[in-house]
């Protein structure tokens, strides 16, 4: 099982609330099973220029290239909006 940290900024100038991941497809996870993952930083909210971490678990079970996207919903105060992160790993046995 690799793990990758992953860091989230907010750029805007208002809080982002109501921050909420999309489920991770296998072979992707949320480490230890949840967002924001076992040791990850992000709650409900992320204040102006403020930054959390999301921790991303990989655990393979075939020789393959696998690839996933990691989604954050969240309202920046106006409107409800997403962003997103592709990742990829590589398996090997």
């Amino acid at each position: 099982m690799n793990d990758k940290t992953l860091t989230l900024t907010n750029a805007g100038g208002s809080t982002a609330a109501a921050l909420a991941a999309a489920s991770l497809t296998a072979p992707f996870t949320y480490k230890g099973g949840s967002y924001p993952g076992t040791a990850g930083t992000c709650s409900a909210t992320l204040p102006s220029l403020g930054t959390c971490t999301v921790v991303i678990s990989y655990s393979p079970v075939t020789v393959a290239t696998h690839t996933g996207t990691v989604i954050i919903n969240y309202n920046d105060g106006a409107a409800a909006q997403s962003s997103n992160r592709a990742v990829t790993g590589t398996g090997v046995l």
